[in-house]
């Protein structure tokens, strides 16, 4: 068992924790929590699988479900630093994974997979597709259905948030690894 917090006596540790709970109850911390362990038991498998990244890894999963993408389009899908996609993309198409071609009467450039790389990414298709049966085949369909719905739900709350910030400013949004 954890301690609780030295400054509040028992009665007020329970009054609060049944009023907005301790900070490992809250339910965004517990998504945070279950999004930190896919994320690293991804990374896991898909070195192992693909032998990519986990920058990579999302190169190829936004291109195999985007392409034509130009940098800029996929830097934005990504949310990731443009410089870094653009080394990325390059070490990619490299790697025979990607194809990066200027695009006609434009000096942008257009990002699709190879033939390599479609091959990838349907391998990695089917290894989200297990990995995913794993977590949630034992659920019903009706808990699905609902924890599906609940999911869009605080997905919707959560862009409310986002915009709310965005609104307010004041900081620059951290860009994820």
């Amino acid at each position: 068992m954890l301690p609780r917090p030295r400054d509040m006596s028992l009665d007020d540790h329970n009054s609060a924790a049944a009023r907005e709970g301790t900070m490992r109850e809250l339910l965004t911390i517990r998504i945070v929590g279950l999004l930190e362990l896919l994320r690293r038991s991804g990374t896991i498998a898909n070195q192992r699988e693909f032998g990519l990244t986990r920058i990579e890894w999302r190169v190829m999963a936004h291109v195999g479900g985007y392409a034509p993408l130009s940098l800029n389009d996929l830097a934005e899908l990504a949310q990731l630093d443009r410089g870094q996609l653009s080394r990325t993309v390059k070490a990619m198409a490299l790697r025979g994974l990607l194809v990066s071609k200027r695009r006609p009467g434009g000096p942008a450039i257009m990002i699709t997979l190879s033939d390599e790389g479609q091959i990838m990414h349907d391998r990695m298709v089917a290894l989200a597709i297990e990995r995913n049966r794993f977590l949630v085949g034992d659920l019903s369909d009706d808990v699905l259905t609902q924890f599906a719905a609940v999911l869009d739900e605080v997905t919707s709350k959560a862009q409310q948030l986002l915009d709310r910030e965005r609104a307010i400013g004041g900081g620059k949004e951290a860009e994820p690894a």
